[in-house]
């Protein structure tokens, strides 16, 4: 009695395990029918044909160098189960014969291949071609496909939404929708990159503020994702040409400026590496008189002791003790404060801003909670049909992941959205009269925050000469204070030169409303921030 192995394969790209249901199915029929007898049986589940370097594929071939003697023939359902090759299929084929005496048989065109024949060596060939040919036609069609898709706007990538995103809809309808709870992070990420905050810092900040992943490698493909500004990388196929293209009915996150600003920025090999310390704030944001940037850094006085200086880079410039830096800051900005008139304005605004945004999150829950009855409603039918068996288990399983993803998402928005609003509300009548003391502003942030506020308040212009702080400018809404600064020799603003006929500019900004509308609308989500994080 003649002697047979078998091997089956199909691959995760559009097949499943029924495939080899179907191949045991062939291959029995015919190994029964020619009264074959099956020693063995090797299947590679999830594996593709355009490599050799399968598992069970290399367990057959040591299983045949071993026991070749024992074996006439290598059944397989189709020789594109072995593989979609030809050219290295042949040689393969061609190599167990003449090495091993053992030929090929296609089962379900009943063909037992022989490489020593002319023509049974053609039929062979052909049917390698063939499967060549067909797998080539399909990878154009899913990649013409792919294509066509992401070019029409369609976001068509499996597995879960970036972070920042949900998905909604399927087949043609799915896309991406902006998670307020987590948008807010996807911001921040972005800001702080831009201001040179350590990728530590951010990941660190990130992490208190919800962000699972951060890493720095997940806070960079974070930093260089075009779907936070609607686009989607597409890549080039035939004749058609790649790049970003915008998705249709897409909300984004940033906008189109700031990401290419981030880009620039990733690009740019010698963009400033800055190093954050909180027994140093002031270190970069403090200029000297010359106009470098100030260092920090610990150095020992003749005695051996260590004390924190903050120095510049050329010899005989500014070096000066961190400890009376600070505390000469400090007593600026225990002098500088907003108008009342302009707290009062900002509450106000603050207070309209908190009731349009409670407004809308109680229709967008309610539109929230009418989706996920939706969802439960098809889980439950698509179960009911799965009992029934009006559904087979591999369809069952699909629908299930899906709408089982779809509901996690809306539970964790509803959870977000349920939150108690009126928190936010006392919490922020209760920290809005603080606005007068900036000290405390200041000293409430954490080390990147109070650069920012340095930054901010001063025009990133704030340098240090003759044991005093100058500036060429500030924000004149700090600007009521300056006479009293100056008499205590603790800030100066520099008198600009200015030529014959030309109008004596005033060294502060001007507020606007605008700018009243910013500082408004920045409080308000600070707070937010805030509580989010409570």
């Amino acid at each position: 009695m003649k002697k047979a192995i078998k091997y089956l394969r199909y691959s995760s790209d559009g097949q499943s395990q029924h495939s080899i249901e179907r191949q045991e199915m062939i291959t029995s029929y015919w190994t029964t029918h020619h009264n074959i007898a099956v020693t063995d049986t090797f299947i590679d589940e999830g594996h593709t044909a355009r490599t050799f370097d399968r598992p069970d594929m290399n367990a057959l071939m040591a299983f045949v160098k071993k026991n070749y003697r024992d074996i006439d023939y290598l059944v397989v359902s189709e020789l594109s189960r072995f593989s979609r090759q030809a050219g290295d299929a042949i040689n393969l084929v061609t190599k167990i014969q003449r090495n091993y005496n053992i030929r090929i048989v296609s089962a379900s065109s009943s063909n037992i291949f022989d490489v020593h024949d002319s023509n049974s060596f053609l039929l062979m060939g052909l049917e390698f071609l063939i499967s060549n040919s067909e797998n080539i036609k399909r990878t154009n069609d899913i990649n013409g496909g792919i294509y066509t898709a992401k070019a029409e706007g369609r976001w068509i990538q499996g597995g879960p939404a970036p972070f920042g995103f949900t998905k909604e809809g399927l087949g043609k309808e799915r896309k991406l929708v902006v998670r307020e709870d987590q948008s807010a992070i996807v911001r921040f990420i972005y800001e702080a990159f831009l201001k040179n905050t350590p990728a530590y810092i951010i990941a660190n900040d990130a992490k208190k503020m919800g962000l699972k992943r951060t890493s720095n490698s997940a806070i960079q493909e974070m930093l260089s994702n075009p779907l936070y500004m609607g686009y989607q990388q597409v890549q080039p196929w035939k004749n058609h040409p790649g790049g970003l293209f915008p998705l249709k009915n897409h909300s984004s996150i940033i906008d189109e400026a700031t990401w290419y600003r981030v880009q620039n920025k990733l690009k740019d090999k010698n963009r400033p590496r800055v190093s954050i310390a909180d027994n140093f704030p002031l270190r970069q944001v403090v200029r000297c008189h010359c106009g470098l940037p100030l260092t920090g850094a610990p150095s020992r006085n003749g005695a051996g002791k260590y004390f924190d200086y903050y120095k510049c880079k050329v010899s005989g410039h500014n070096t000066i003790n961190a400890g009376k830096a600070h505390g000469q800051l400090q007593e600026i900005l225990s002098l500088l404060s907003l108008p009342i008139h302009l707290i009062t304005a900002i509450e106000n605004k603050s207070d309209t801003l908190l009731k349009e945004r409670m407004k809308t999150s109680v229709a967008t829950l309610a539109v929230k909670r009418k989706e996920l009855e939706a969802v439960e409603v098809k889980m439950k039918s698509v179960e009911e049909k799965f009992i029934l068996n009006q559904l087979n288990f591999e369809s069952y399983n699909d629908w299930h992941r899906r709408l089982q993803h779809q509901r996690i998402d809306l539970y964790s928005s509803i959870e977000q959205l349920d939150k108690n609003e009126n928190r936010l509300y006392f919490l922020l009548q209760k920290n809005l009269s603080r606005l007068s003391d900036l000290q405390h502003i200041y000293n409430s942030g954490s080390t990147v925050q109070k650069q920012e506020l340095i930054r901010q308040v001063f025009d990133s212009g704030l340098y240090y000469k003759n044991k005093s702080y100058r500036t060429p400018s500030m924000m004149r809404i700090f600007s009521h204070n300056l006479l009293t600064l100056s008499q205590q020799s603790l800030l100066f603003i520099d008198e600009p030169e200015r030529k014959s006929g030309e109008v004596e500019a005033t060294g502060v900004e001007p507020v606007s409303k605008h700018i009243r509308r910013k500082l408004s609308t920045c409080l308000f989500h600070y707070y937010l921030s805030a509580m989010n994080r409570k």
